[in-house]
């Protein structure tokens, strides 16, 4: 089923972290393009204040440079065409550094919207977009309508800011006609740069406020249907009856190998119920080793095998848990429990008539 069929009632689980990481490689998170705007303007504007005397300095040596060649200029389409070219290359030059405090701004301020989430999947090309009847009903969709009012209602709200800031100077201004012209310019130029920083500020908080809208509108996206949850906790960590199956697989392989061995054993020590391990010794060896153990049904197993094969089963509680936690398949038994197995080793040898030592 599609997501858009499902209805969004039904969406009431929080997002599992492969759902998140999805969304994240398509690029879908969340982010406010007003706070990036806010600050390329006023990356802008603190560029400006330092580079703004260099720029026209810069300019005039340009403007002087070629109006001075431009008369002495032969005019063939060779020479206009290198004039030209050398002039559009000394403005782009010119508008390289502004620009680029203005791309690493916003680069920087986006990356850190988005937790320096990198995605191309957003700039693979979408040949449905240029379908002009979905274009068309784009515009009136309910996020084109979101959109078109908090267009407006940035307008109007930056608009009050200005205002407000300007009816506070009403008094002062009909006092200007009394300044010179260059405490006019300060004077006005104060009121800009504070009516700025407020503007700045106010788009800030807005920013701040769409950021959120478009958090919450993700987190609402990112909620799944319990069976979403299912699914994808099988994809995580694999069918729950094939790993059911595999565990029975492994259980009955252990199981086999277990009761293989139990048919090579001397002697079976058993808790009586609950543990099973089977111990080998012969002579010539160091010590007895455990060459299978088990617990419960496997336990019980290892004792109708070792009834089958005539081995001697021996009840001792104490040890058959020590060795069962502290002795592996395969090793031979700890010098501190010599002791107590040696005395049953020596039972069974007589039990069946053997010689602990060669003659």
């Amino acid at each position: 089923m599609a997501e858009s069929d499902v209805d969004s009632g039904d969406r009431t689980e929080e997002a599992t972290p492969e759902r998140r990481e999805e969304f994240r490689g398509r690029g879908q998170i969340a982010v406010s393009q007003d706070i990036t705007s806010v600050f390329i303007m006023a990356a802008a504007v603190v560029c400006l204040s330092f580079y703004l005397p260099i720029m026209v300095e810069r300019c005039e040596e340009i403007l002087t440079s070629y109006f001075q060649r431009a008369a002495e200029l032969k005019m063939t389409p060779e020479n206009v065409l290198n004039y030209l070219g050398n002039v559009w290359i000394d403005w782009i030059l010119l508008i390289i550094p502004l620009a680029l405090v203005t791309v690493v701004t916003a680069s920087s301020v986006t990356l850190a919207q988005t937790r320096f989430n990198w995605s191309w999947k957003k700039l693979k090309p979408e040949f449905s977009r240029l379908n002009p009847l979905k274009g068309v009903l784009n515009l009136v969709n309910t996020q084109a309508l979101m959109n078109l009012f908090k267009g407006i209602g940035k307008m109007c709200a930056v608009s009050f800011v200005a205002f407000l800031i300007l009816y506070s100077e009403r008094f002062k201004v009909p006092g200007l006609m009394l300044w010179s012209l260059t405490n006019i310019w300060n004077y006005w130029g104060e009121i800009t740069k504070y009516l700025f920083w407020a503007t700045c500020a106010l788009l800030l908080v807005l920013g701040a406020a769409d950021y959120l809208y478009n958090f919450l509108s993700l987190e609402k996206k990112l909620k799944m249907t319990k069976q979403e949850v299912k699914e994808d906790y099988k994809k995580r960590e694999g069918n729950p009856l094939v790993k059911a199956k595999i565990k029975r697989m492994q259980r009955d392989i252990a199981m086999s190998k277990a009761i293989s061995a139990t048919k090579e054993a001397t002697v079976l020590i058993t808790n009586p119920t609950h543990y099973a391990i089977a111990l080998k010794y012969e002579l010539g060896m160091g010590a007895p080793v455990v060459l299978a153990k088990g617990q419960d049904y496997m336990a019980l197993r290892m004792r109708e095998v070792a009834r089958e094969e005539d081995i001697t089963i021996v009840e001792n509680k104490p040890l058959a848990r020590t060795l069962y936690k502290v002795v592996e398949v395969g090793e031979e038994i700890p010098e501190s429990l010599f002791k107590a197995v040696s005395e049953i080793i020596r039972y069974v040898f007589k039990l069946k008539g053997k010689a602990l030592t060669r003659s």
